[in-house]
């Protein structure tokens, strides 16, 4: 049988891996007695497949993902805390502001499309202004120049 050598490279590979056939098996035994190079390529397949079979990923110590655990807790804690915070702020806010323009709203002499217009407004208004006041106690724990000072 006349192979190429990528044929007989993965006739070898098949063969460390346990993968090869009894027909596959003859045929790499054809190639190695046909070119002895093969057979020290069939060694070193080997050996590297030693190798690789032997090696283990390092456990990491307890505390790595006692850290690693308590830092996404905290993170996702801290998430949801501010969701459900931004969420209250905006539904008392657009409450207060609903009681404050109640006559407005009540009013039969204001168009829909207006009254629309202001509450889409209003929201809006809200939902920055609570954005805002977020961000500013955020930026108010970090150092405004930390970037540029080296220590």
């Amino acid at each position: 049988m006349n192979m190429n050598n990528e044929t007989i490279q993965n006739l070898l590979m098949k063969v460390v891996d346990g993968l090869a056939t009894a027909e596959e098996e003859a045929a790499l035994q054809e190639a190695i007695r046909a070119d002895g190079k093969w057979e020290q390529e069939l060694r070193a397949y080997r050996k590297i497949k030693e190798v690789t079979d032997s090696m283990q990923l390092k456990d990491l110590p307890d505390s790595y993902w006692q850290g690693y655990w308590a830092s996404v807790y905290r993170t996702t804690e801290r998430g949801i805390g501010w969701v459900f915070l931004s969420v209250g702020a905006i539904i008392l806010l657009a409450t207060v502001g609903f009681v404050a323009l109640g006559d407005f709203f009540m009013s039969s002499d204001v168009p829909l499309i207006v009254k629309i217009g202001v509450t889409a407004a209003g929201l809006g208004v809200i939902i920055l202004l609570v954005s805002i006041l977020r961000e500013r106690f955020f930026a108010r724990g970090h150092e405004r120049y930390e970037k540029e000072v080296e220590r």
